[in-house]
């Protein structure tokens, strides 16, 4: 008799883990799809530098990544993220790529939509883009009519109030440019989508590199993380000689709709300049 009163004292423990790891478990999946992709967030960094001249002191550079318009993302995110983004007051927006989701049919109502929100980001030193693998025609024209600049092959000289700017260029124009241009601005940003781009250029010794892609791997958690991301660069900050590069998770999703301990996050960096000892 007590034998058996053990035996069932067993089972009802069991059945209690049991119904409390169905629970936990529940949780997660409903927070990873329901809640874990909503929201707009930012992060800040802090840059400082000898390189840049008073007058780029303070300088704000918004980095947005991988929309991915059509998963997760709807008119109402788009929103927010055109808000979040406004309230930061940047100098610069550079968006790395993945405005809309490839298995997404954009109409033309939403091409109308897109156009007339990114044209409401205000930034007064400009916004810029280099596409990622899922930017087709749409993308870049809706982008081109927002009032963005293409860094496809286009370095630009970005200046303040002085004549010393700093430069901002993509991948495909950096040999070329390095090559033949014997005055190169001393701080000097590199805006990639695929962060395992940036190994064809780092000879280059950029300050800054920004990219996308990845989205951090949607998941947040330790080993699962980096089993998921397909990159040999995991994580959302590293240094790689004498540059920083920051992969930026992006605000939307691909493949599966989930994003876990990793929301929708923009990144703002503020460049100060290095006070002398």
């Amino acid at each position: 008799m007590v034998k058996e009163k053990k035996v069932e004292k067993k089972k009802k423990r069991k059945l209690r883990w049991q119904v409390k790891l169905f629970i936990v478990v529940l949780t997660i999946i409903i927070y990873a799809f329901i809640i874990g992709p909503k929201g707009v967030f930012v992060k800040e960094y802090g840059i400082t530098t000898n390189k840049i001249t008073k007058a780029m002191d303070g300088l704000k550079i918004l980095h947005i990544s991988d929309i991915h318009f059509g998963s997760t993302i709807n008119k109402n995110d788009v929103k927010k993220i055109t808000e979040k983004a406004n309230e930061t007051k940047p100098d610069i927006i550079i968006f790395t790529g993945d405005l809309i989701d490839e298995k997404h049919n954009i109409t033309n109502s939403e091409k109308d939509f897109l156009k007339k929100e990114l044209s409401k980001l205000n930034a007064n030193l400009g916004k810029y883009y280099v596409i990622g693998e899922e930017d087709f025609e749409d993308a870049t024209t809706i982008l081109n009519l927002s009032g963005f600049i293409n860094l496809d092959n286009n370095p630009q000289n970005i200046y303040s109030s002085d004549n010393s700017p700093i430069l901002l260029i993509d991948k495909n124009s950096s040999k070329t440019y390095f090559e033949n241009n014997n005055s190169v601005p001393s701080f000097k940003i590199l805006a990639i989508h695929n962060p395992d781009d940036f190994d064809s250029v780092k000879k280059y010794n950029f300050d800054i590199a920004l990219a996308g892609h990845t989205h951090n791997g949607q998941i947040n958690i330790i080993k699962i993380k980096d089993l998921i991301i397909k990159s040999k660069y995991n994580k959302s900050y590293q240094k790689i000689g004498n540059t920083k590069l920051f992969i930026n998770p992006g605000m939307g999703t691909s493949s599966i709709k989930v994003r876990l301990f990793n929301h929708p996050t923009m990144y703002l960096y503020r460049i100060n300049k290095a006070s002398k000892n």
